[in-house]
């Protein structure tokens, strides 16, 4: 079981006779009575022992109930829901009134100056010690906490103007429309967050803020450790309050019920094991509502910053339905006379104006941004949801490419929209699959939840964004954890469905660029989802993108390249490489080019990879040309096992030259007519692995500080040998004359091996050994050239003197003298 769960049991098992909490765990059906029988709670008849809490354990304000939300758990159900309850019913239930059944008695312990004295009555300081260390991993989110409970406690108020009745309230009808305001004190370090909620009562404020439940949920939470529980724990245990703890060392608690002649009250603790209640004659709350006052800890002081306030509400609480204000200071510039330069004003002139800054103090509403999700597709235009697009996901400069705009209904109902960008996110282009990357944000009730969840959509699909709205999901008490569940699954599902069909339809679109952008910035994820998703990889597969032998510059599917297929062609033939010139260049994709079949180009260490998943395709077989033992489609195996034997025979000598010189370097060597323009090709065998994956191979090896000596035994490559090339025919001449010995043949015969690992991706391993090569052929001809160019001089100083001598004979005798004479 994991900590989190752990410490959630721990909780529980203090958490129980709450009766709201206790009608939270009823089934969903059930209607409250105008009264609680007793017997629905029998442990409330039972004397609570009373404790004696350290100072630190007296922080934790015991309830279940939140501050904010004040409110019944059974109400923090969609109002389609608790559309059933009369709102007699409801009010008479104690929506309003407490039930006397369902109150428990507090004494006061003492009278205190400002109030009447409470003690808790549970392990409080266990229970919040498990809150701070174990369920919030992060202390900005008492933010959160505290304005979703605020939310929930304006949604309280507004249905209840919705249902009551004239009889019921008179005032109901007239309310406005709830309001959360938030303010932070510099000079008092306080930050008080009021909302013009339900409000509570006194006895309300003991019954909520003065106890834990102490049994009643602990088989619950067993079951949900197994995975056979299925409910939504949100607000049923109602911590969320405590995280203003993880900021305070103080919290004050001013309220005012929305019941007719209720009194304004304050409830108050610190460091200690009790907590007071007083009526409260400060700022008076008009109408109804609460006022949290938090005196923050000394570590806490940022918070007093608005700009840092702003923050935290931008990130978590931007789509809350209530205004959400934060009071802040304001820099506005006005444009006023200017006494000075107007003291020389003639009459009639208009007066100069100069601009000065004026700086005021007031409320500015924070969440002006709508959750266009929740509207109807038809109801927002192509141009809400780009502008929704860069404002969620703080990207200005970026236009998505596609969005799908889709509700879940049934087993779980939620909203979701989702976008493929139109560039590759930053964070993604220095890591694929970057933890930091925030692509999915998750809403509850409109509340950010988190964008970390690695369950709700598939690593492949990391470069999709969006937002996913539910009204119940089954989130743990932190509201940080989603626990793991049908639910999920369901989500993840139609999530990746969704996707897919987004992909399909760019691909679709007329414009066949749209594509060519998104293969570019996002078709290696393709590729790991073919590797990693089996259910969706049949989808997947058509949408791969490659270069080809008959399309170097543009990209080719699978099924255009079945449409260009041979006829009676049953394979479709690839080569991998480190780039398409490589490919171009490779002997072993010349071998089928030749016959006149498409290579389809793999250029990439994961293309290797994530062929290996798709061995066939429709009716089509996948064929690594590279492989041993190459077949073609337009011959017969054992006709080519045949003409290879007879090739092997006839040329055995320069064979077994061959496989003796190159020893230790490849498996074997064997003559093949399949290549027509490359002297020899290196392949592999059938299970071995490419030049491009044993590198990739060998870097994670050598990053692991492993071993790479044994790789290279294991992948010897075989060589063929074409014996109609003129090289190897020269080779053969040069064996024969000079025999096996010979120098000059083994340099030759080691060249031909080095071009053929060069030109099929290989690399040398001795550089040094293979110029030293070079320079000897090169060194050799140039002396052979030397030679030549020496003996064809020395004709050439023996011929002309000859032809001088018949040249002179034939010169008449008055120009030989001439000549003669010349020369002298």
């Amino acid at each position: 079981m994991s900590g989190a769960l752990t410490a959630f049991m721990e909780i529980a098992s203090l958490l129980s006779c709450h009766p709201l909490i206790h009608s939270a765990h009823t089934t969903s059906t059930a209607r409250p009575s105008s009264k609680l029988p007793s017997k629905t709670i029998p442990h409330l008849s039972k004397q609570q022992p009373r404790m004696n809490l350290s100072k630190a354990a007296s922080i934790l304000l015991a309830t279940t109930i939140s501050v904010g939300a004040f409110v019944p758990t059974a109400i923090r159900h969609d109002v389609a829901t608790r559309s059933a309850w009369t709102s007699r019913q409801f009010i008479t239930a104690g929506a309003l009134k407490m039930s006397e059944s369902a109150v428990i008695d507090a004494e006061p312990v003492t009278d205190a100056d400002d109030g009447e004295k409470f003690e808790f009555q549970a392990e409080v300081g266990r229970v919040m010690d498990i809150i701070i260390n174990s369920l919030y991993s992060n202390r900005d989110v008492f933010l959160r906490e505290l304005v979703s409970n605020a939310a929930d406690a304006c949604d309280k108020k507004r249905f209840l103007s919705i249902t009551a009745t004239a009889s019921d309230d008179a005032s109901a009808g007239s309310l406005e429309k709830p309001s959360i305001q938030i303010k932070a004190d510099k000079e008092a370090m306080t930050v008080t967050i009021e909302d013009s909620g339900v409000g509570m009562t006194k006895q309300e404020l003991i019954n909520n803020l003065g106890r834990i439940a102490q049994s009643g949920t602990k088989k619950f939470l067993e079951a949900l450790g197994e995975g056979n529980a299925d409910v939504n724990l949100i607000g049923q245990f109602g911590v969320g309050f405590y995280s203003a703890y993880l900021v305070a060392d103080k919290v004050e608690v001013i309220t005012k019920s929305m019941q007719d002649n209720s009194k304004q009250y304050k409830w108050s603790s610190e460091a200690g094991n009790s907590y007071t209640i007083a009526e409260d004659n400060s700022d008076p709350i008009e109408g109804s509502g609460t006022r949290l006052v938090l005196h923050l800890k000394d570590d806490a002081l940022e918070y007093l910053e608005s700009s840092k306030l702003e923050e935290l509400l931008q990130h978590y609480s931007e789509f809350v339905e209530f205004p959400i204000s934060v009071w802040k200071e304001k820099t506005e510039y006005k444009q006023v006379p200017d006494e000075e330069a107007n003291k020389d004003l003639e009459e009639g002139e208009e007066p100069k104006m100069k601009t000065v800054p004026e700086t005021t103090e007031a409320y500015e509403q924070m969440n002006t941004n709508k959750p266009i999700w929740l509207r109807s597709p038809s109801d927002v235009t192509d141009e809400e949801y780009k502008d929704f697009y860069q404002s969620a996901f703080r990207a200005t400069y970026d236009e998505p490419q596609a969005h799908t705009h889709f509700s879940l209904e049934g087993q779980i109902e939620c909203k979701s929209i989702l976008y493929i960008p139109g560039m590759l996110p930053f964070e993604l282009s220095r890591d694929m699959f970057d933890e930091d990357a925030r692509n999915i944000r998750l809403y509850v009730k409109r509340v950010f939840i988190n964008d970390k969840f690695e369950d709700i959509m598939p690593r492949w699909l990391k470069f999709v964004r969006g937002v996913v709205d539910s009204q119940d999901l089954p989130l743990n008490v932190s509201r940080e954890i989603l626990q793991k569940s049908k639910v999920l699954s369901i989500i993840n599902k139609r999530l990746v469905r969704k996707s897919l069909d987004m992909i399909q339809s760019i691909a679709d679109d007329e414009d066949e660029s749209k594509y060519i952008m998104f293969w570019n910035n996002f078709g290696k994820y393709l590729k790991v989802g073919v590797i990693e998703d089996q259910r969706n990889k049949e989808d997947i597969i058509p949408l791969l993108r490659f270069f080809s032998s008959k399309t170097t510059d543009e990209y080719t599917s699978l099924d255009q390249y079945i449409e260009g297929a041979k006829e009676n062609q049953k394979s479709i033939y690839y080569v991998t490489a480190d780039g398409k010139q490589k490919a171009k260049l490779s002997p072993a994709a010349e071998k089928v080019r030749s016959r006149g079949y498409e290579v389809l180009y793999l250029t990439e260490p994961l293309d290797e990879i994530m062929i290996e998943s798709v061995t066939n395709y429709k009716d089509f077989k996948l064929v690594d040309v590279s492989k041993e033992g190459l077949n073609l489609d337009d011959e017969d195996k054992e006709e080519r096992e045949k003409k290879e034997q007879e090739l092997n025979e006839s040329h055995k000598s320069i064979k077994d030259y061959l496989e003796t010189l190159l020893a230790g370097k490849v498996q074997k060597v064997k003559m093949t007519d399949l290549l027509s323009e490359s002297p020899a090709a290196l392949v592999q065998s059938a299970y071995g692995m490419s030049p491009t994956m044993q590198r990739y191979m060998k870097a994670q090896s050598v990053a692991a500080g492993g071993d790479t000596g044994a790789m290279g035994n294991f992948n010897q490559a075989v060589m063929e040998v074409n014996p109609s090339h003129p090289i190897v025919q020269d080779l053969e001449r040069m064996v024969a004359a000079e025999g096996e010995d010979s120098d000059a043949a083994k340099n030759y015969g080691t060249l031909l091996y080095d071009v053929a690992a060069l030109t099929s991706g290989y690399e040398i391993e001795d550089s040094g050994d293979f110029a030293q090569r070079i320079l000897t052929m090169m060194t050799g001809k140039a002396i052979n050239g030397d030679i030549a160019d020496a003996e064809v001089e020395a004709v050439k100083m023996d011929e002309p003197q000859a032809d001088a001598i018949e040249i002179e004979e034939d010169i008449p005798p008055e120009d030989a003298t001439k000549i003669g004479d010349a020369s002298e």
